[in-house]
């Protein structure tokens, strides 16, 4: 399983690492975010409105454009543990076994899991961003563990 970011192995063990569990809610987390993207869905409410004249389309729109970022507006709570990623939200549940997770990259506010070892750019639309907070290095052990195993072993 490949890595764009690969976590180094100089503290590898044969223990697995203790499971990791965290809440994501951006809405809640970053309040700088949470007022650009509330100030976009307006924007765009606006635009449509000032382009179309009817109000219901201008707030169908910024409403569509809320539900597909509802990760943003929604609390998640997010487990790592052997038997892979899980979430909860609004009480349900979905497991990512960690075999599921082909590739993903390490960026500075997160990792990216991605379903497929290569694909075109739009690709990243199947994959699961998980924004790590204060639990970067634990996150990082659990990556490092289950999807970069050591090739010697």
């Amino acid at each position: 399983m490949s890595s764009a970011s690969h976590v180094g192995h100089s503290t590898w063990t044969d223990e697995p690492p203790p499971l990791v569990r965290w809440r994501s809610w951006p809405l809640r987390d970053a309040p700088l975010a949470a007022l650009v993207v509330v100030a976009g869905l307006i924007g765009v409410g606006m635009l449509v409105q000032s382009q179309t004249g009817r109000l219901h389309l201008a707030i169908g729109a910024a409403l569509v454009l809320a539900l597909s970022a509802w990760r943003f507006f929604l609390p998640v709570t997010i487990e790592l543990n052997a038997e892979g990623v899980h979430q909860w939200v609004l009480g349900r549940h979905r497991r990512i076994p960690w075999n599921e997770i082909r590739r993903h990259r390490v960026f500075r506010s997160g990792v990216l899991m991605l379903p497929h070892e290569q694909g075109p750019p739009i690709d990243v639309l199947h994959g699961l961003f998980l924004s790590w907070g204060r639990r970067r290095d634990e996150i990082l052990a659990q990556l490092t563990y289950y999807l970069d195993p050591p090739s010697d072993v």
